[in-house]
């Protein structure tokens, strides 16, 4: 669906797999209240929804778009930085890097300008996790959803915070946007640049073989390039630790019509041995040890 500022706020009931529904994911236009150019060039653009009636949680995320001529046919999907009430009203963010039509349009938006956003989608990286100790494992602008939830947890108090720990990976310092922002929650942080300009030098899924070496970690997420994620999954698959991936895939319509975020899965169940998920429907994080990355 194409954005308008004209266009009126809804609320549906939207099913997102067998026997499970997200309450009233909403269509509504969206103001700009700011957007501030971070380091490496990334951009976290904050917007004010005529009506959200649920606000996402972290790990899950929103279709974008806004009636630029220059912005393409169909929206694009984007996990949240955060998302918050305010005096004024329901507050989210985003952290999006230009590197496209899609992404450059949205990040000239200006204060006072306006997009349109349907939401929220997915399921919540909370979801299903087990209690203990977390490693969240994530290269570049995939920080985001792991951002949202350690500021989250900081600001209600929850205990996870403390047993948990980022990974966070870049090629170079410039490039960890957002790094201070982590640093503040009171988490663990472990940064790493492949050029070692800040933090340890080299790649996060050899500095997680370390980290899970030194203790006990109930649960490994992940998100960013599908190669990095691929890394992280084996790391954690010889090291007896779960873990769950979440996917940057491309979709067309973010609720199981379009089918064009199908992701191959393993299945003994199949003659194959492997089926094909949505990435909105089932995801967007997956156990990263059914995933068929050749299928990709």
């Amino acid at each position: 669906m194409i954005g308008s500022a004209a266009m009126p706020s809804t609320t549906t009931q939207t099913e997102t797999g067998p026997g499970r529904a997200v309450p009233r994911m909403f269509s509504s236009a969206a103001r700009i209240t700011s957007n501030v150019r971070v380091q490496g060039g990334c951009h976290v653009l904050e917007m004010e929804p005529e009506s959200a009636p649920t606000l996402p949680v972290p790990g899950q995320f929103v279709m974008l778009s806004h009636d630029d001529p220059g912005f393409p046919l169909l929206p694009r999907p984007f996990s949240l930085l955060g998302a918050r009430e305010t005096a004024e009203g329901p507050r989210l963010s985003f952290l999006i890097m230009p590197v496209g039509r899609a992404t450059g349009s949205l990040c000239a938006l200006t204060e006072g300008d306006v997009c349109q956003v349907v939401g929220p989608m997915g399921h919540g990286l909370e979801e299903g996790l087990p209690e203990g100790p977390l490693a969240c494992v994530a290269g570049g602008y995939g920080i985001a959803p792991f951002l949202f939830a350690a500021e989250r947890w900081q600001a209600t108090d929850n205990p996870r915070l403390a047993s948990l720990t980022v990974i966070f990976g870049a090629r170079d310092a410039e490039r960890l946007s957002v790094a201070d922002r982590l640093e503040a929650t009171g988490c663990t942080v472990d940064l790493c640049t492949e050029d070692g300009s800040r933090g340890t030098r080299g790649r996060v899924d050899t500095r997680l073989e370390a980290v899970l070496a030194r203790g006990e970690f109930s649960s490994v997420l992940t998100c960013g390039p599908d190669g990095m994620m691929e890394a992280v999954g084996g790391v954690a698959s010889r090291a007896g630790v779960p873990c769950r991936a979440s996917l940057e895939t491309v979709m067309g319509c973010g609720y199981a019509v379009c089918n064009g975020c199908a992701v191959g899965v393993g299945d003994p169940s199949d003659p194959e041995g492997y089926t094909y998920e949505l990435a909105c429907r089932e995801g967007t994080l997956f156990d990263e040890a059914r995933l068929q990355w050749n299928l990709f």
